[in-house]
């Protein structure tokens, strides 16, 4: 038999696995590496493929009158020579045609559906931020949204955050430079390594100029900056909890200070 047959065959059974694996990292949250090795791919595909399977399986077999006919499915796989044991195969293949692509198709899609809720619902419930295994692959993602104060080892919490200000410090036409602005967005490449940052209303000094006064600053005319990391030495995170205070009308105001007179005549 010929091994591409054999080949696709493996591919067709390990694709449950392998699609719900995409679905899983298929956010911002995972780095997609374009070089990714396809093998080891569906390597690590084959335990929630044989799950999947063995599922729907036990599915079919117990509400329908289908089954799985596994001494065929393996002369397939193992490549068997014997003509007539070939020709049976394929001629069964060919009689439930439909019902295996039905199956496949299926399969396919509840597979896609099954990595899309699991990453759904590792966010929902946090599970990423409290254990070290179920984080994604994009660590930049925990660092610029403030993910990372709710780790097992640091004390503040992400619900707290309210602004986020980042200071960048950068070499430009020899002289270190501080940029300063409200965190906007970050961009990766395929392997993970941070490419640029997004600050928004930016403002910038010399790094020489360390007093740190208002006239030291310049006024980006701009109100978005993007800075390559190529001309980024460090960057600095800060994270604000700010509450909102409503400051009381003059009406407000003349009500309280009645209501503190009469209580003082009182």
């Amino acid at each position: 038999m010929n091994i591409a047959f054999t080949t696709i065959l493996l591919f067709i059974i390990l694709a449950p696995g392998f699609i719900a694996r995409s679905a899983y990292n298929s956010s911002k949250l995972s780095v997609n590496d374009t070089n990714k090795n396809i093998v080891n791919e569906l390597v690590w595909s084959i335990i929630p493929s044989l799950v999947l399977h063995i599922i729907f399986i036990t599915i079919i077999h117990n509400t329908s009158s289908y089954f799985v006919d596994f001494q065929q499915l393996g002369n397939l796989i193992l490549g068997v020579t014997t003509s007539n044991k070939v020709e049976e195969s394929f001629k069964q293949l060919g009689n439930f045609k439909y019902a295996i692509f039905s199956y496949n198709l299926i399969l396919f899609s509840t597979s896609f559906i099954v990595g899309y809720s699991f990453r759904k619902l590792i966010r929902n419930l946090k599970i990423d931020r409290k254990r070290r295994y179920f984080r994604f692959t994009n660590k930049w993602h925990y660092i610029f949204s403030g993910e990372c104060l709710d780790f097992e080892d640091v004390p503040d919490k992400y619900e707290e955050i309210t602004d986020k200000i980042i200071n960048v410090l950068c070499k430009v036409n020899g002289k270190s430079i501080l940029y300063t602005g409200e965190f906007f967005n970050y961009y990766i490449d395929s392997k993970g390594d941070l490419e640029a940052v997004h600050l928004r209303n930016p403002i910038r000094r010399e790094l020489d100029k360390d007093g740190g006064k208002d006239e030291d600053y310049y006024i980006i005319a701009s109100r978005y900056l993007v800075i390559p990391n190529t001309d980024i030495i460090n960057i600095n995170f800060r994270y604000f909890s700010l509450e909102e205070v409503v400051e009381p009308t003059e009406e407000e105001k003349g009500k309280a200070i009645t209501l503190d007179e009469t209580k003082f005549e009182k």
